[in-house]
């Protein structure tokens, strides 16, 4: 599947990332890639890189009441004041801080319509890590979870992410996690396909809920490669399969079936 991806850009000698996105950039389309572990995987579309100015945007997301972030417009993620432990809770105050993107969209079997349930991803840093949590709601005698081996998780339910940390529309990482947090990662190249040969060292955890499960990931700056500075814009695509319902696919951007390509 390809999909729309947007940016940010990377400060690690500041105190804030920022996500960026032109409310006027055209959406991309999904295609799948068969992994050879089981169902395909997504597969991430990067926009061009929009030649408009950063706009801040005040995140003061909650728990219990998130403020979703704009998909029209940047996002300025906050850097955490102390890391959070990576137990699949959830429960640590610093997520409170963190820049909170909901309101996802059925892609798969659907068209852009209401998903079967919602799905929560929030996003913060420090100095060493890059933090990714999940809330997904879904029934739990539905959700589907082993403890598979690593990259051998696509027949479970899962969460992805992508990472195009050059932005240059030519390769991605690519990270999944199931409910119980077991990882699959490895790289998407134009033109190649996956490789899960690839294994970045990163620590995942994830826990079954009474309505649906949550997952915590950080990874290491220091196992991925990308150019740090001001301006560095990078490419990310969020999304969720849900095996029991048709295999549904839940992607946070809107995705346009009659665009074709999966990294340009």
């Amino acid at each position: 599947m390809k999909n729309l991806f947007f940016m940010f850009g990377l400060f690690l000698a500041c105190s804030t990332f920022v996500f960026a996105q032109t409310a006027n950039s055209p959406a991309k389309t999904g295609e799948t890639v068969q992994p050879s572990s089981g169902p395909s995987p997504a597969v991430p579309q990067p926009q061009t890189e929009p030649n408009t100015a950063i706009v801040e945007t005040s995140v003061e997301p909650t728990i219990a009441a998130p403020r979703y972030m704009a998909k029209n417009a940047p996002a300025r993620i906050t850097r955490f004041e102390s890391a959070p432990v990576i137990d699949g809770q959830l429960n640590d105050e610093v997520w409170r801080s963190a820049a909170v993107f909901g309101e996802f969209l059925q892609t798969q079997p659907g068209d852009n319509v209401q998903p079967s349930h919602p799905t929560e991803a929030m996003i913060g840093y420090d100095a060493k890590n890059l933090y990714i949590a999940f809330r997904v709601k879904q029934d739990r005698d539905k959700i589907r979870a082993t403890v598979a081996r690593r990259d051998n998780i696509f027949n479970d339910d899962y969460i992805g992410v992508f990472l195009d940390t050059f932005n240059d529309q030519r390769q991605a990482y690519i990270l999944f996690f199931n409910p119980l947090g077991i990882q699959a990662d490895g790289t998407l190249t134009e033109g190649r396909g996956e490789d899960y040969s690839v294994d970045l060292v990163m620590e995942s955890k994830g826990v079954i809920t009474e309505d649906g499960y949550t997952v915590e990931a950080a990874i290491p700056f220091k196992s991925l490669r990308y150019e740090a500075g001001r301006n560095k814009n990078w490419g990310i695509h969020i999304f969720r399969r849900v095996k029991y319902n048709n295999n549904e696919l839940d992607s946070w951007m809107r995705i346009d079936r009659s665009r074709s390509g999966s990294l340009n």
